[in-house]
């Protein structure tokens, strides 16, 4: 069976490692940037009728949130059965399994990993977008262990106001509207879903539990769970701000981050769009820049801007990008082979061309006096001629016209030879080419030049 364009596209820039995780809406795998090299993950979703809404807002979402708390999206590839969401690679696990490993965390650990996700929450509420499925396993770590929000299958974006209907999420950290089937304000369920998951990391297990599902969910209409004795007066009374009842009385993000138990988070920097640092890197391994900016300035997502957006989260986190170790990127138009010029056969009886030689063969006279020309033209101050001599008739050895040029400064001749040392070297067959082009147009102008002068001598 033939590959469609975004499978193939797939295989071609990202090496597929293995499974990761595993969601009501899609897999995930962990890959590698085939390129730079740099793991990656990839969510596949099947493009089926009841995941379209999810697969678009999902997509819309990622390609509007910026935050380093966040996970970032980097290339969206899309096939006619599949969409693949190439996004950032959190390599700590979520805290669902950072608990379950090593039991509940310090209260000083705690603050730092709160304080990120109510910094990443409050950017999503100040651009009106809801989480709407916030738990553990939907937080990721890095390898700084810094906090990563995902998984927006279910995000919307409402103004301030709007009421929701619905229930969503999972339902031992759905608010108490949410259970009774009210409408309720996307924000606020939000502020308690993380409630709960403060709960969760700072205690060791859930706050509403119970032997069936009716008695959880009773538990949670009520407000009904305890607080251990070993947590401290500031936290107990955070919990007790984001786990309240009524939604009216319940607090908002923006107090939460306020409250005295709560890290702050430094200014979230502004992405500067484009990089220039970025640009560097790529046009230094052989991207084509303009491309790029392309890309980006029309948010395509495609290979282009992830390549981009992969390099520039490394430069964000401090880790260097060696260019020399990278491989370099296709080249769209290869060099084109050889000119004949340069493929020209030695005689037996011909010495090998050196610029130490004294007499260069005949085949490089023309070569020699086209750089010549090349030179002369780039300086200003010379004359093209020499008026104060004959010229030799065009009929002369081609070659002998050199040692009729008195005005031909030393310092000329030292660069010609120079740059002639360079391009009889093999790595610069490209600049033999580029000479061959311009030997007829610059003899055609010597001929004509040296004419003109007989002309005016007689």
């Amino acid at each position: 069976m033939a590959c469609s364009p975004g499978n193939e596209s797939l295989r071609k820039q990202y090496k597929i490692k293995c499974n990761i995780g595993h969601g009501a809406f899609g897999h995930v795998k962990l890959a590698q940037h085939r390129f730079t090299g740099i793991p990656v993950a990839i969510k596949t979703m099947e493009n089926s009728k009841k995941h379209t809404r999810i697969i678009t807002a999902e997509m819309a979402t990622l390609q509007s949130l910026q935050h380093p708390n966040i996970i970032r999206l980097f290339q969206i590839i899309t096939t006619q059965k599949h969409s693949y969401f190439v996004t950032e690679y959190a390599p700590g696990g979520n805290l669902a399994q950072l608990i379950k490993k090593g039991g509940r965390l310090q209260e000083e650990k705690a603050q730092k990993l709160f304080g990120q996700m109510v910094s990443a929450i409050r950017y999503c509420h100040h651009i009106d977008i809801i989480h709407r499925d916030l738990k553990p396993h939907n937080i990721l770590l890095d390898a700084e262990e810094n906090v990563k929000v995902a998984d927006f299958g279910l995000a919307r974006r409402c103004r301030a106001g709007t009421v929701l209907q619905g229930r969503c999420g999972t339902n031992i950290f759905n608010a108490p509207e949410l259970v009774l089937g009210e409408g309720y304000d996307g924000k606020k369920a939000d502020v308690w879903s993380l409630g709960v998951v403060l709960y969760f990391i700072t205690i060791g297990y859930h706050p509403f539990k119970g032997s069936t599902r009716e008695d959880t969910e009773g538990n949670i209409t009520r407000g009904n769970y305890v607080v251990p004795s070993h947590v401290s007066g500031q936290l107990e009374n955070v919990i007790h701000q984001m786990l309240t009842v009524v939604p009216e009385r319940r607090s908002c993000i923006e107090d939460i981050e306020q409250h005295p138990w709560v890290m702050k988070c430094e200014d979230i920097p502004r992405d500067t769009y484009p990089d220039p640092k970025v640009l560097d890197i790529l046009s230094d391994l052989g991207f084509d820049v303009n491309v790029i900016l392309e890309s980006l300035h029309k948010r395509k997502y495609d290979e282009m801007m992830g390549t981009y957006l992969i390099i520039k989260e490394q430069v964000r986190k401090g880790i260097k990008i060696d260019c020399n170790t990278l491989p370099k990127p296709a080249d769209p138009d290869p060099t084109p082979p050889p000119s004949p010029l340069c493929r020209l056969k030695r005689r037996a009886s011909e010495p090998i061309f050196d610029v130490h030689h004294s007499q260069p063969s005949p085949q490089h006279k023309a070569d020699i006096l086209t750089l010549l020309e090349r030179k002369l033209a780039k300086s200003a101050s010379l004359p093209q001629y020499c008026p104060q001599k004959k010229i030799p008739p065009c009929s002369h050895d081609l070659f002998s016209i050199t040692a009729a040029i008195p005005c031909i400064d030393n310092s000329i001749l030292e660069e010609l030879d120079s740059d002639m040392e360079a391009a009889s070297s093999p790595k610069n067959i490209g600049y033999f080419n580029r000479l061959h082009k311009r030997i007829g147009a610059c003899l055609s102008k010597l001929c004509c030049c040296f004419l003109r002068n007989s002309k005016t001598q007689s």
